[in-house]
Order: C-alpha cells, then structure tokens, then sequence
C-alpha cells in the first residue's frame, strides 16, 4: 500500500535503516513496507480517529446552520425588494433590511471561515507531531530487529517515484521485516477496543 505524499515526505525515499556497525563479509540487508508497518500500529489508528473526529466536530459549528438561516432570509428579503405590488416605501425598508442583514451573514461568514482555517491548522500541526512520534516508534522496532539479527541495511518499499514505481526496484536475498514489526509495535496494545474507522 503506497503512503500518503503527507506521510511519505517523512520518510526516507529508500533507506530506512543504516546499522551502524557493518560486519565483515557481505552485508545483510531486509526490506520494511512502511505505508503497511504503521498503518497497521495501533496508535495510528487511535490517532486516525481522533483527527476524524475533530474534524466531525468542526462541521457541527452552529455558526454554519446559522449562516444558511441567513441565505434563505435574504433571498425572502430580495423577493420583497422586487415586488411591484409594495411601495416604494416598503421596498426601501426591506433593501434597508436586506443590506443589514447580509452585512450580518458576510461578518458571520468571515469569522466561521477563519475559525474553521485556525481549527484545521491546529489538527494538522498535530497530526505532524503525532507522526513524526508514530514513525520514530516503527523506526526504533525496525533498529532493534536489525540490530538483534543482524541485518545492516533495512530499505523501505512502500515508496513510490514519479512514475509510480517503487524506489527499490531489486534487492537480493532481503529479508521483509514489515509482519515481525507490525507484531512487535502493537505488543502493548491496550486491550480497550481500537477504532476501526477506514478513513485516512
């Protein structure tokens, strides 16, 4: 599964891992599917749910609904504007309305875009931190497996270039190391349900 392009800047087109002591002889190296290893850690999905979440609650905003009441109120008010059947006193005090109550809905409107922009940015600067913390878990367990077996070289596979193909193309008698890391990451996993939300 490729990664996302918000996810894939943070990782290292190719190399994962460098040992940092090569033994003699020929070197061993292992491959790891990123996209797969920590799409599959359960703090992803815990965290996953918690952005979607957010970002539910951001579209319950009563500012929205209220904007709508607006729309209708001004559209009723411009019928009444050009309805030949009211003076033109009577128009004049519903243009008068009219230019009142848009002015309304343009603040309103202004004001529930820029909170909705600050409250995006906040989630998406989260969602940073929290990945940047996510994979330094998968990049740890990925160490750890190498060190204790040996492997000097781990590359990642899950990449992709500009034309759609995997940034490691070949790689001779590597070992995959995505399943044992998987396992090793979600080890302690809480035995509270984990949300299964498919959204990314």
């Amino acid at each position: 599964m490729p990664l996302h392009p918000w996810l894939r800047s943070f990782i290292p087109a190719a190399l994962v891992l460098l040992a940092p002591h090569t033994r003699a002889g020929k070197p061993e190296f292992a491959t790891l599917d990123m996209a797969r290893a920590f799409q599959s850690y359960h703090l992803t999905v815990v965290a996953r749910a918690k952005v979607q979440e957010a970002r539910k609650t951001l579209q319950k905003d009563p500012r929205s609904e209220t904007i709508k009441l607006l729309d209708v109120e001004l559209k009723d008010l411009k019928t009444q504007i050009q309805n030949p059947s009211f003076t033109e006193e009577q128009r004049r005090e519903y243009y008068r309305r009219y230019v009142t109550k848009n002015h309304e809905r343009t603040s309103l409107r202004r004001e529930h875009e820029q909170y909705l922009q600050e409250q995006r940015n906040l989630i998406n600067r989260d969602m940073v931190r929290t990945t940047r913390t996510l994979l330094g878990d998968v990049r740890t367990i990925v160490q750890k497996i190498a060190e204790e077996e040996g492997f000097d070289h781990v590359f990642e596979v899950s990449g992709e270039t500009s034309s759609q193909l995997s940034t490691l193309i070949y790689i001779r008698h590597a070992t995959d190391l995505t399943d044992r890391v998987i396992k090793e990451l979600n080890k302690k996993q809480s035995k509270e349900k984990v949300p299964t939300n498919s959204g990314g």
